[in-house]
């Protein structure tokens, strides 16, 4: 499929640490007839730094690669709504079906397996600006429905899903969402059924266990919420803060040989990404409670990875058990300006201050959490807890 010429004077932006990769792919590019300058990058890292200095319309990006992985890089850019708009392509030279649940579960427009020829990446390139550029209908109604959502124009977001049942009544994609729909408007047990339904349909479908694991969780059923986020971890096993969610599940579970092993064999298939194999076995010694050499780690991951909100997360608790709570709050702070709607960075920050005696910057920080995630069994317990009168009167 040809790129169509309307399309080729878009910015592109080549991402790999291997010098002749990038030195390929650029020459392919040029000779499909991308007329404006290619940028290139050897890390996450620097393609980060090239995204925030130049316009940059698409991303194609190697998945393993030291200091920022591929995965990494793609989901700092879409915390970020300034740069929600670049398409995103994940090249990898793992032929695995856990490579492509991944890039399929983070939400890329296309993915390429090396080595290739210069018509399969033409090919990708293509249909990934037809799709954005040409939606189907069905993409245009999912594309309303997220606008909606973001908005929390529950109305809207309920009618673009009807258009999008209409269009593909049985999708497992269209059910998710309306799961997704119904926790948001604090329907649980209907967003359950929906997020279950999806899976029947598609066994394959990586983000409904996923929110199973998280709605469990939230619920502090743990053994239901492992048996999810394990069927997912088996289908995608190198999403890494699904790693971390279900190791520190393991940890309260008592079972912390299954809450290890978990972690080390992560660190051992990601060695060659720095940053999550540094966060990965920052964790390890949290859990331990060798907190000190836990910091370091993490502080390198951090170093490495500054844009990262699970690494920023731990390498703050890090700093907490440490006795120094005021990095930690600064990490929280850092988290919330990605994030501002982040309701575990409250939730931590409210135990961070009680940590401190700041009472009141708790119970703050407490409700913001429980606002945002009124679905937590333990915010909601941790707030009774701190102040019961309050509590009454937010029900």
């Amino acid at each position: 499929m040809a790129v169509p010429v309307s399309y080729l004077k878009i910015k592109c932006l080549v991402v790999d640490d291997e010098v002749s990769m990038v030195r390929t792919v650029s020459n392919m590019l040029t000779r499909i007839g991308f007329t404006s300058s290619i940028l290139t990058a050897e890390n996450g890292r620097k393609a980060l730094d090239a995204i925030k200095s130049n316009p940059v319309d698409m991303v194609i990006c190697d998945v393993n690669m030291p200091e920022m992985g591929g995965f990494e890089l793609f989901k700092t850019i879409r915390e970020d709504k300034n740069y929600d708009h670049i398409i995103f392509i994940f090249v990898t030279a793992e032929a695995k079906r856990q490579s492509v649940a991944i890039a399929a579960e983070e939400g890329g427009d296309g993915y390429i397996i090396k080595p290739f020829v210069m018509g399969m990446l033409e090919d990708q390139i293509a249909r990934a600006l037809e799709k954005k550029f040409k939606p189907s209908p069905l993409e245009t109604c999912l594309k309303d429905f997220r606008v909606a959502m973001a908005e929390k124009d529950f109305q809207e977001a309920e009618d673009a899903l009807g258009k999008a049942e209409e269009l593909l009544p049985d999708g497992a994609k269209v059910i998710h969402n309306f799961g997704v729909l119904s926790l948001a408007k604090g329907d649980v047990e209907r967003a359950i059924g929906f997020f279950k339904q999806a899976v029947k349909r598609n066994q394959m479908f990586v983000s409904s266990y996923n929110a199973l694991g998280e709605i469990y969780e939230n619920m502090g059923d743990i053994e239901s919420a492992i048996e999810y986020y394990e069927l997912a971890y088996k289908i995608s096993p190198a999403n890494i803060d699904r790693l971390v969610a279900l190791s520190k599940l393991f940890y309260k579970k008592g079972d912390t040989s299954r809450a290890e092993t978990i972690l080390k064999d992560a660190v051992s298939g990601i060695r060659k990404d720095v940053a999550a194999s540094s966060h990965l076995m920052g964790e390890i010694y949290l859990s331990k409670n060798e907190n000190e050499k836990a910091l370091e780690i993490l502080a390198r991951a951090y170093k490495q990875n500054p844009s990262e909100l699970a690494i920023m997360g731990s390498l703050a608790e890090a700093y907490r058990k440490v006795g120094k709570p005021a990095e930690a709050l600064k990490l929280y702070n850092e988290c919330l300006e990605i994030a501002p709607n982040n309701a575990l960075a409250y939730y931590n920050m409210s135990k961070t201050y009680l940590e401190m005696a700041d009472k009141k910057n708790a119970l703050d920080t407490m409700k913001k959490a429980w606002e945002l995630n009124p679905h937590s069994k333990e915010i909601a317990t941790d707030l009774k807890a701190l102040a019961e009168k309050d509590f009454k009167a937010l029900e």
